[in-house]
């Protein structure tokens, strides 16, 4: 059909060419009489090949518009016997056939055709070959002043953290470096039960008890105080005072304050009324410190911030029973629930349903402004939706055999968003599917520990892939590098917006080339990422060692991914949002 095509072009060419010089002709004398002649008798042949060659084409078309009403005759009068394997969702632009040769995934409607196998890169798709060279290292130098040497006496420091389990976590952290900051001692941190995310039971428990800590329920207290003995002294809850119950100030610091800032603000607060607390603390400790303060935060975070026994136990099982199903697992945070795409404004076709949906949510978060969900896209800061991060995956190299645990909490649009994944990815898993309802009583009712078990699957699993910047994607990646460098991948999604746009117009292998090119710099590999970007939690430098004489990437491919990384933008998780920041210093310094 094409070299039918080409030949008709050239032929109107030669065709119009003559024309002129046929007009050119007639202007001359008599002496061109022959010439002329010749060009007249080859144009009316040159007309009488471009006849015939337009009935051909006009006959090739007639016959596949036949074929294509036969096709569409026989779909109305025969429709297929079942559809609940074969194909996905009218919605999905993924298709499934084939059952005699390898399955091939089709969309009919055009040239794109996503092969069933991820093909062969010529690399392990489950490990860094440079990996066993880095290594965590965060212990104190011996500059580095003790909690003996820095703790004055009759100094507390209180921290309620706020939002998800992962915010809360960001909190105890940065609280540990606070007290070290302000030589005080840390009474145990009290976690939010007021946020969106509430507890089946943290509404009455908070109410009678403002003191109440659920920290004891998720981490494992004793061995949070033991293992930071040496750093900052920490206690289980404020001693009375004078035979009474002390009640400490309550203040609040701006987000990323330094230690200038903690000096300024809370310290001579503390040194008047001895006992301060911080309310909604997350965030709120400089993202830049010096070594010796960020090594601190990581022996907070990779060492002393254990789950409790049940939790582990249960996070391991799930573990083992994936890996009893596969040698080699990813595990995936999908993070499509209605609340995250309702905070982030974006749009994903569901017309006016969605957009009174998601807006009525979006109401809780007061300061957001208007969104423009396309703007907000092309910025990157959508999650992918569960087809795109299953035709990433695939152009990555990951196959429909490999086996996937999601996890995510109730996903917006159900099972018809889950189809397209799963058809691409059918070993697809999650807490409920691989343990039974009687093993997740314990943990089922609280919002906290299922996350906890979600963290321990995908902190252990092969492929980590995280669908947002948020807070469970930066804890997790930054913890993956610290303990080796384990793949993690996180969509570059201001670029793969591009693409999955326009994949209807091109092929398969033109689509899989351009993502592992755009991915480069999002796939957790050793020095993708400068020292200082990004959060410190997603990318904890400080801590990080390398073995000598290392065989180091090859300096365009790092440069590459250094200048990829620079383009990614964090993903506020819709907990991580300061609403009312009310505090100011002379009000506590005047009364």
């Amino acid at each position: 059909m094409e070299n039918i095509m080409t030949t008709l072009k050239e032929l109107k060419k030669l065709i119009f060419s003559l024309k002129i010089r046929r007009k050119k002709s007639e202007r001359n004398n008599t002496t061109t009489t022959i010439h002329l002649h010749g060009s007249n008798g080859l144009y009316i042949g040159l007309k009488l090949i471009l006849w015939r060659k337009r009935r051909r084409v006009f006959s090739f078309i007639s016959a596949i518009s036949g074929c294509l009403l036969l096709l569409l005759f026989s779909s109305v009068y025969f429709p297929p016997p079942t559809a609940n394997n074969l194909f996905l969702p009218r919605h999905s632009s993924v298709r499934h056939v084939g059952k005699g040769r390898e399955a091939l995934e089709y969309n009919f409607e055009a040239i794109f055709q996503v092969p069933a196998s991820g093909g062969n890169l010529g690399r392990d798709l489950w490990s860094w070959s440079q990996s066993t060279f880095y290594y965590g290292c965060s212990n104190a130098s011996k500059t580095f002043q003790t909690a003996a040497m820095k703790t004055l006496p009759d100094r507390y420091l209180l921290i309620g953290t706020s939002g998800g389990l992962n915010q809360q976590r960001t909190g105890i952290i940065d609280a540990v470096v606070a007290a070290y900051i302000l030589n005080a001692t840390l009474v145990i941190p009290r976690l939010d039960q007021q946020s969106y995310w509430k507890d089946t039971r943290s509404a009455i428990v908070f109410t009678f008890n403002l003191q109440c800590s659920c920290f004891a329920e998720i981490f494992d207290v004793n061995w949070f105080i033991s293992s930071l003995s040496r750093d900052v002294e920490i206690i289980k809850e404020l001693p009375p005072k004078g035979g009474k119950a002390w009640i400490p100030r309550t203040i609040r610091v701006p987000r990323k304050c330094d230690p200038t800032c903690y000096e300024t603000r809370v310290l001579p607060v503390l040194n008047r009324t001895q006992a301060v607390e911080l309310t909604k603390f997350d965030y709120r400790l400089s993202n830049r410190l010096d070594t010796e303060l960020q090594k601190l935060r990581c022996r907070v975070n990779y060492h002393a911030l254990r789950f409790t026994d049940p939790i582990l136990k249960m996070g391991k099982l799930l573990v083992e029973r994936m890996k009893m199903k596969a040698k080699h697992f990813i595990a995936l945070h999908l993070r499509f629930e209605p609340d995250m795409l309702a905070f982030s404004g974006c749009y994903y076709g569901g017309g006016d349903k969605e957009r009174a949906e998601l807006g009525a949510i979006r109401k809780r978060w007061k300061t957001l402004h208007a969104s423009n969900p396309e703007k907000v896209r092309r910025s990157g800061k959508c999650p992918l939706t569960p087809e795109e991060v299953g035709l990433m995956l695939r152009a990555l190299g990951f196959g429909s055999d490999v086996h996937v645990y999601v996890a995510s909490g109730d996903v917006y649009g159900g099972e018809e968003s889950l189809a397209p994944l799963k058809g691409l990815f059918p070993n697809f898993h999650s807490k409920q599917t691989i343990a039974t309802k009687e093993e997740l009583a314990q943990f089922s009712s609280f919002s906290g520990r299922m996350a906890a078990l979600d963290y321990i699957v995908c902190d252990e699993t092969d492929v980590f892939v995280a669908n947002n910047n948020g807070n469970m994607a930066r804890m997790l990646a930054g913890r993956r590098r610290y303990f080796g460098h384990k793949p993690t991948i996180r969509p570059n999604a201001k670029k793969l917006y591009k693409l999955f746009l326009d994949r209807n117009n091109m092929t398969w292998e033109e689509f899989s080339s351009r993502v592992r090119t755009y991915q480069i710099g999002f796939m957790g590999e050793p020095n993708e990422m400068k020292p200082g970007k990004g959060e410190f939690h997603e990318n904890p430098d400080s801590c990080l060692c390398q073995a000598k004489g290392i065989e180091t990437i090859e300096e365009k491919n790092r440069k590459d991914a250094v200048e990829m990384s620079d383009e990614y933008q964090s993903i506020e998780d819709p907990d991580w949002i300061d609403v009312d920041y009310l505090y100011k210093i002379e009000e506590f310094m005047s009364d």
